[in-house]
Order: C-alpha cells, then sequence, then structure tokens
C-alpha cells in the first residue's frame, strides 16, 4: 500500500504541474499574440486585423456555438452532471484567445478558471482510474502501464458514488491531497510566469496614511458606490433585454461586437484589452487627468465590457471592472483633496465592485492591490455589503 501511495501522489503531482503549466502557456501565448496583433501603430491596419479576428471568431462560434466557456458554466455543468466535459478545453482556449487577442474588452480569467476546473476534473478521474486499476496497471510491463497513465485521451474512470471510498482517514487524506496538488499547480504556473517575463497581475498603487479623523467619509461613498452600483446594473439589464429582443444572429452580433472594439481603440486604446496591465496608468499617466476625464474612462470601460459581453466577444469581468472601479476611485479622490487618496479609492472601488460582481470577490481583489495599512477598511466594507446582501435576500425571501 505504501509503494500505490507513494506513485499516486508522484501521478497526481505530475498532472497537476501540467495544468498549471498549461495555464500559465495560455497567458504566455496569449501576450505574445495581442503584442503581434496591436504591433503596427496604423490604425488602418489595425480595423483591418480587427476584422480578420472578427471572421476567425465568427468561424469559431459557428462550429462550436457554446464557447467560450466561462467558470461559471463549469461550476453549473459540475453542480448539475458531477462531472464536466472537458473535451473542448483546449477549443475554448483557443477561442478566448481569439477574442482576447483582437482587443475585446474582456478578461482571461474566465476562460482560464474554467480549463483549471475542467483539467481538474480530468486530473480526477486519472487518479481515479489508477486508484481502483492498480492491480491491473501492476501486471503490464512499466512501459504499456507509463503509456496508460500518460495517455490524455482515454483510460480514464468517471465518479461512482457507489464505489467512492467514504471513510473518514480517506477522506480527510483526499482533502490534503487537494491542497498538495493546487499548490504545486500553482508553483508550477508562477515558474512559467517568472521565467518567460510575464507582467505581473498584481500591483501596489502606492502608500496610505490614513488618519481616524477622516473614517466618516466611509459609509458616505459607501452609499454613494451602492447607489451607482444599482444604477449601472439596472442600465446593463436595461441593455441586454434590449439586445435580446432584436434577436440579432450571430454574424451581426460579431461585427457590432467588432465595430465597438475599433470605436475604442480609436477614442481611447489604453482601454482595450481587460484592464489588468493598464493600471499602472492611473499612478502614471492618468494621475494628473480630471476628475471628469477619469469618470469618463471608468464609464467607458464598463460600457465597452458589456458592448463585448454582449455581442459574443465574451471572456471575464474581473480585471475590466476592477480596472473601472480603480478609475472611479481616482476620479473620486480628485474630488476629496483633503482625505488621503487611497483611503477614498479603496471604499469606492471595494463598494462599486461588490455591487457589480459580488463582496467577497471584490473584498479579495482590491486587497491585492493596496498597502496593508488599507486592508482592514476594506475587509470592514465589504464585510458590511456581504450583510447587506444577505439581509437583503433574506428579508425578500420572507417577503
Amino acid at each position: 500500500m505504501a509503494i500505490k501511495k507513494v506513485l499516486f501522489v508522484s501521478y497526481g503531482l505530475l498532472l497537476s504541474a501540467i495544468i498549471g503549466l498549461i495555464a500559465a502557456a495560455f497567458l504566455v501565448i496569449e501576450g505574445f499574440l495581442t503584442k503581434i496583433v496591436w504591433l503596427s501603430n496604423s490604425h488602418f491596419f489595425q480595423i483591418f486585423l480587427i476584422v480578420v479576428g472578427s471572421f476567425i471568431l465568427y468561424s469559431l462560434l459557428k462550429r462550436w456555438p457554446n464557447l467560450p466557456k466561462t467558470s461559471k458554466d463549469s461550476l453549473k455543468e459540475l453542480k448539475q452532471n458531477q462531472t464536466i466535459d472537458y473535451q473542448d478545453v483546449f477549443l475554448n482556449l483557443l477561442v478566448t484567445l481569439v477574442i482576447l487577442s483582437f482587443g475585446s474588452g474582456v478578461g482571461p480569467e474566465a476562460a482560464l478558471l474554467s480549463a483549471i476546473i475542467s483539467l481538474s476534473i480530468w486530473q480526477a478521474d486519472n487518479l481515479r482510474y489508477f486508484y481502483f486499476q492498480y492491480d491491473e496497471l501492476k501486471r503490464l510491463s512499466l512501459g504499456t502501464a507509463i503509456k496508460r497513465l500518460l495517455n490524455p485521451f482515454k483510460y480514464r474512470q468517471k465518479y461512482d458514488e457507489k464505489i467512492a471510498p467514504k471513510t473518514p482517514k480517506l477522506l480527510k487524506w483526499k482533502k490534503l491531497l487537494y491542497v498538495v496538488f493546487s499548490i504545486n499547480g500553482l508553483l508550477e504556473f508562477v515558474l512559467l510566469i517568472k521565467q518567460t517575463d510575464q507582467p505581473s497581475f498584481i500591483m501596489k498603487l502606492g502608500h496610505s496614511h490614513w488618519q481616524l479623523n477622516e473614517l466618516w467619509i466611509v459609509p458616505l461613498l459607501m452609499i454613494v458606490g451602492i447607489v451607482v452600483g444599482m444604477i449601472l446594473k439596472e442600465l446593463n439589464y436595461l441593455f441586454e433585454k434590449s439586445i435580446q429582443q432584436l434577436k440579432l444572429n450571430l454574424a451581426v452580433r460579431i461585427a457590432l461586437g467588432a465595430l465597438g472594439i475599433i470605436a475604442i481603440s480609436y477614442l481611447e486604446p489604453n482601454l482595450l484589452f481587460s484592464g489588468q496591465h493598464s493600471l499602472h496608468l492611473l499612478i502614471g499617466a492618468w494621475s494628473n487627468q480630471s476628475a471628469t476625464f477619469l469618470f469618463f474612462m471608468a464609464l467607458l470601460k464598463l460600457i465597452f465590457l458589456v458592448w463585448c459581453l454582449t455581442f459574443n466577444w465574451r471572456g471575464g469581468d474581473i480585471f475590466p471592472i476592477t480596472f473601472a472601479t480603480m478609475t472611479a476611485g481616482f476620479a473620486t479622490a480628485a474630488l476629496l483633496p483633503n482625505f488621503d487618496t487611497l483611503l477614498v479609492v479603496a471604499v469606492l472601488a471595494t463598494t462599486l465592485m461588490s455591487e457589480l460582481l459580488s463582496p467577497i470577490v471584490a473584498g479579495i481583489f482590491i486587497m491585492l492591490f493596496f498597502p496593508i495599512t488599507l486592508i482592514p477598511i476594506i475587509i470592514l466594507v465589504a464585510g458590511v455589503l456581504f450583510l447587506k446582501n444577505k439581509y437583503l435576500l433574506k428579508v425578500r425571501g420572507n417577503g
């Protein structure tokens, strides 16, 4: 049994490393393709490439209309079926590469998380095969056994509740291995990203020296953020509903999405793509811009995001919303020069992002960009908004 455990863990580490490398390779390829597509400074040539990208995307979505899958799609499928069809994971990444490379204002995180979820189920099916078919594998020659275990398409075993181990000791060991394999995959991901000099997703926005006498502004900023977030959600709902009623075909939808990308490339190229690599503008080129300019950029970024999502240039919304809410935060801070800038930005960005996504996502994500002195404030704001949402849902449910 000891040998079986060692081989089982080793096999799991190998598979988790492969998943981490695939995730990192996706980002490396996406960065490379983006540079190639946008290498030219000629606006006319950029428009030509966007049109080419539109035809590529149309041909892909015509054949695979359910792509690209997001993490929400994968989790929904997993919840319904207790498993995931991971046969299309690379097709999903391919479609996402096209969408991201040609300037869509969405992020890579949705497709990337979807791929990781799918590949994790693939890993589990492979490990399950090893666990239950170990005696058979022992009887095979070493070369044949290795070929089976490294075959990406065959020799897997789906989850079956009837035969799944249920002893407390094995369940505890299983949970521990989840953590070990996840950390291993993350390490491989980080190593490849570092080795290829990819720009970091996370950057610190500066230092904060907030004082206790400034905290009275926090509830006011939260009220403003909640009201603005509610208005934006309602406008988004009305826009999506209006477009659905038009019943546009795929070609028209993709063409409209491409027109949005062309318009943004002309109006403000910095708003192209997801925004995770544009945050430096807020403490660099845009640091002396007016509040009006920054508010307009934040709104335009959100409009561009909704436009792309609606017209089949789909992807993640976390990074674009982070960029937009941070920009709105800096715009608000410009109107409140007597308050600590990052305090204002952190509170407003956390509130807005909580309304547009969720307090948990906002709290975790916003913390990454701010100094440690603001983390208690961010946790407090996200916690209050979480309780607000929970309480409102309970009240509505009782009503």
